[in-house]
């Protein structure tokens, strides 16, 4: 650690003498530059001084600029005093013009010196400001998160809790159908637990980069397929239409977070619709895209909602029929897997009533040699 920690600093102490040499000999070319238009000793003295503004502001340390205020000093008297090549000086004010010029390079260089050491404390401040209100952020975030699954998992556990003690205390008597109903109950309940913990699960490591993405080639039509079996399981009552072309579309993709992201927007559709209404969903290619869509004929969304709803926990207003909130993962989870596929998504109004989200997947392509 400390043979690194020197290395650093023999480095950066050589680039800061580079840089104050390049910058001092700039300034002595310049100067024979001046005099060959015959401009004064003051015009000169002047490049001096800026030069050590120059090498303050681009240099680590303010030794830099005590020395290239000596150094400048004496370049100045050893090439353009009387006599050249020397470091006598036989005009009297000379000296006075030496001292001048060692006080006003050195002031000058240390009040750059001091300004460029307020603007990385001003930046420094600025990034712990930022940190902490993003510190803060996550804070709130996590605030909210505990919040949102307190509440969200308090209505299925007493559902659940309540149904198995009305099944111990006095499921025998009850009639079959009865039983048959909290039974549906129990498993409906358990069935959306375990989505939103997979949705949380999923969620969290793609946020935190730590899941994997399988990418490989796939064929759309089967992905599609198998959501709808998934959705046909927990809503075996609603009318799901599919809509495909043809044509056999090959998508670059993880095919078990794609079919993930298809049961989450058809479960939305589900729940924001009416029973009898049907859940559509419709493939298309465009261009170098394929298009997924699900659509219903729900309430739809509030044109101000629109571009909050794929954010982390954001509810909006809307309730589902069973009054149970969502914990605002499921859209949030679709954009992070789409967008982590190089695709997009987005949501719009399905007229004359609803909602349509869409999203785009990398069009892929089939080697036939397999």
């Amino acid at each position: 650690m400390k043979n690194d920690m020197s290395i650093k600093s023999t480095k950066l102490f050589l680039k800061d003498l580079l840089i104050s040499f390049l910058v001092l000999t700039a300034a002595t070319l310049a100067g024979y530059a001046f005099k060959a238009f015959h401009l004064t000793d003051a015009d000169i003295i002047m490049l001096y001084i800026i030069a050590v503004l120059v090498i303050s502001i681009f240099t680590s340390k303010i030794q830099f600029c005590l020395i290239s205020s000596v150094v400048g000093v004496v370049l100045f008297n050893y090439f353009f005093t009387y006599p050249e090549f020397s470091l006598s000086a036989h005009d009297a004010g000379y000296p006075v013009t030496f001292v001048t010029m060692f006080i006003t390079a050195f002031i000058a260089g240390t009040l750059a010196n001091k300004l460029k050491s307020n603007t990385i404390i001003a930046e420094q401040n600025a990034r712990e400001k930022e940190e902490a209100a993003l510190l803060a952020q996550n804070e709130q975030l996590r605030a909210n998160m505990l919040r949102s699954i307190s509440h969200d998992l308090r209505t299925p556990l007493t559902s659940i809790s309540g149904n198995a003690s009305t099944l111990l205390s006095g499921g025998d008597t009850l009639d079959e159908s009865a039983r048959k109903q909290i039974y549906t109950d129990i498993y409906s309940e358990s069935m959306w637990l375990i989505g939103m913990v997979e949705n949380l699960l999923y969620a969290t490591r793609l946020e935190d980069g730590r899941m994997q993405l399988n990418i490989s080639v796939e064929i759309l039509d089967d992905i599609v397929r198998e959501a709808v079996r998934h959705i046909k399981r927990t809503h075996h009552n609603r009318n799901i239409v599919v809509d495909m072309s043809d044509e056999i579309i090959p998508i670059k993709a993880d095919a078990n977070l794609i079919v993930q992201v298809i049961v989450n927007l058809c479960d939305n559709a589900v729940k924001y619709s009416d029973d009898e209404t049907d859940v559509c969903i419709r493939v298309c290619k465009e261009q170098e895209f394929a298009v997924i869509s699900v659509s219903d004929n729900g309430m739809g969304i509030p044109d101000e909602d629109k571009e909050k709803v794929f954010d982390m926990f954001y509810t909006g207003s809307n309730r589902y029929s069973d009054s149970r909130r969502s914990l605002g993962l499921g859209l949030a989870l679709c954009r992070s897997i789409i967008n982590s596929h190089g695709g997009n998504i987005s949501v719009s109004d399905n007229v004359p009533n609803g909602t349509i989200v869409s999203f785009t997947l990398p069009i892929g392509e089939v080697d036939l040699n397999e």
